[in-house]
This record gives C-alpha cells, sequence and structure tokens, in this order.
C-alpha cells in the first residue's frame, strides 16, 4: 500500500486550506463585481470656463479620481485616449488602477490607446512603467486611408495643413475604435478651442459612442464641451461654440478645413453634427444609460462628486444587468 505523502511546505495542512480557501474567495469577488467585464470609455479634460464657474483643475482631478476608484474596485476596466504630458490623466489613471485593483487580479484595469503620431513619444522606460502597473498600451496603427507615412518626420499640426490632417485622422481613428471596444463612455468638461483634431476631443468621443449604440454620462457641471453638448440634447439654444463661425475663425481653420473636406472620414461641419445631437433628446439619453431623465438632470447641472458617482455607478449596474 502507497504511503501518504507527507505534507514537507513548513505550512500546517489548515492553514495551508485557509490560504487557498481565501484565494478562491478573492476570485469570485472579482468575477462577482457588478461592473466585472465592463469597459467603460472615459472623456475628461479641462474646460476654458472653470474659473467663471468657481471650480479649478484639481476639480476636474478629484471627480476623476473617484471615478476611476470606483469604477476599479466595481470590475471595470477604464479606457482612455491619452498622451504623456505632465500633470495629463493617462499616468493619473495609471497609478489608480495599480493601486486599487485587487492584488490578485492580473488583468490590465486601465487601458491607455496612443494613436499616431504620439505613440512615437513612448519612451522603453515609459513602456516598463506601464507593464509594472500592469497597464494596457493599445499602439494603433496608421489609418489606412492614410498611406504610407514618414514615421520620422516631426510633424507640426498646428501650422501645417497637411500634419493637422493627418492628426485629425488617426484621432478620430482613435475614438471609433474605442468607441466600438467600449460599453459605455463618461464625459465631462472639455476645450472648446485650441484642440487638434476635427472637433473637440470630447465632442468627437461622445458622438462616436452615440452612433455606435452605447450609453453616455455627461456630467455638465463642469462646463465645457460637454456642457455645449447636453445644451443641444435638452433643446436649448445652441451653443456658439458648436458652430462654423466660433470655429473656423482663422485663415488657416478655413484653408484646413477646405482641404480636409473631402478626404476626412467623418463630416467637418456643425450643422450636421448639430443635427446629429438633436437626434438624442434627454429620454433617448437615459433609455440607453439606465438612469431615469431626473437623475439625468443631476448629472447635467451637479458638481457633487459623491452623487455624481453614485449615479454612474447606479446607471452602469442597470445598463449591466438588462445584457
Amino acid at each position: 500500500m502507497m504511503e501518504t505523502e507527507k505534507n514537507i511546505s513548513g505550512v500546517s495542512e489548515n492553514l495551508s486550506d485557509s490560504i487557498e480557501e481565501q484565494k478562491a474567495i478573492k476570485k469570485k469577488q472579482i468575477h462577482k463585481s457588478v461592473l466585472h467585464g465592463k469597459r467603460i470609455a472615459i472623456s475628461v479634460s479641462e474646460s476654458e470656463e472653470l474659473e467663471q464657474l468657481g471650480l479649478s483643475e484639481q476639480h476636474i482631478n478629484d471627480i476623476s479620481i473617484e471615478i476611476a476608484r470606483y469604477l476599479i474596485v466595481n470590475g471595470a476596466t477604464m479606457l482612455y485616449g491619452g498622451d504623456l504630458r505632465v500633470g495629463g490623466f493617462t499616468k493619473l489613471f495609471s497609478e489608480l488602477s495599480y493601486q486599487y485593483k485587487y492584488l490578485n487580479d492580473r488583468k490590465s484595469r486601465f487601458v491607455n490607446y496612443f494613436p499616431f503620431p504620439n505613440a512615437r513619444k513612448l519612451s522603453t522606460d515609459d513602456k516598463a512603467t506601464f507593464i509594472q502597473q500592469q497597464v494596457e498600451t493599445k499602439i494603433l496603427d496608421i489609418p489606412k486611408p492614410l498611406g504610407k507615412l514618414d514615421i520620422e518626420k516631426n510633424y507640426d499640426p498646428s501650422n501645417n495643413i497637411e500634419d493637422r490632417f493627418i492628426f485629425a485622422e488617426c484621432f478620430t481613428d482613435m475614438r471609433t475604435q474605442m468607441a466600438n471596444e467600449s460599453d459605455a463612455r463618461i464625459v465631462l468638461g472639455g476645450r472648446q478651442k485650441n484642440f487638434i483634431g476635427y472637433f473637440p476631443g470630447i465632442v468627437e468621443e461622445t458622438f462616436h459612442s452615440l452612433n455606435a449604440g452605447k450609453a453616455v454620462y455627461l456630467l455638465g457641471g463642469f462646463g465645457g464641451a460637454t456642457k455645449s453638448i447636453i445644451e443641444i440634447i435638452s433643446g436649448n439654444k445652441r451653443p456658439y461654440q458648436l458652430t462654423d463661425d466660433f470655429q473656423f475663425d482663422s485663415e488657416f481653420l478655413s484653408n484646413f478645413r477646405r482641404f480636409a473636406s473631402d478626404k476626412s472620414v467623418v463630416k467637418i461641419d456643425y450643422d450636421f453634427l448639430f443635427d446629429f445631437f438633436k437626434t438624442y433628446p434627454i429620454e433617448a439619453v437615459s433609455h440607453r444609460n439606465g438612469l431615469t431623465i431626473e437623475e439625468n438632470q443631476i448629472l447635467f447641472e451637479s458638481t457633487n462628486i459623491h452623487e455624481l458617482v453614485f449615479l454612474i455607478i447606479k446607471g452602469l449596474q442597470n445598463i449591466s444587468r438588462l445584457k
């Protein structure tokens, strides 16, 4: 008869069983998290009107941190398309995703999309840091319609029309992919001027998410492009910031529009954009995002962090149960 194998690990069998049991519990907790497997895109940047609202960039940071924390601890994965600028959200979200995920959770809880040409700025040290923090870096290919580009060129989208077109096409490609690969999008703030792309980033990202049939949560209390979108879907007066006159107010920008109009993958027309958002009144937004009309109206106005986070998580839970 074979002799029973002796435990030589130095750990008592009871303790060993307990450790394995705790690991199993933790694994179950991850899979039972209310947002497990959900991929939530984040659109956030400072807006030009923060000061007149009595707010600062710190308020944007605070709400972004809380949203990120609650998404991560509830098992969601955040998607963001950002660069490596000092004080930017890419590094902030990277650190938060690493700090707040479960210890035995080996999945990336933060995915950062890097389009060309911005992806070239990723250094070996940057990539090593992202690996250490278990961040997924999604480096996107050059969009096929652009053909073969000079990957060594120093592009200048602020002064060169063709370079600006390349940036705009790459950003649009990234935003389209992110919308298709996410389950919902959270939107707040957003510059409405001095951006590089066809439209303000917040506006274009919201457009692509709605166009892809995804839930959108619009936090309007921090002003900016988010508030302009809300003005349209609420049936109010059209924001001047989302007009051709406001956006193409220089010779360079007018020439850029003429150059890109017959080449771009999106229609560079703010009348078109206005008409698109009008087809998504608050009732349609509410139907998709799991919140009532009254709850969405709170999202549109509030700056109370706890109130906003509660409603976002509530909406995401509601739409998760329906799928």
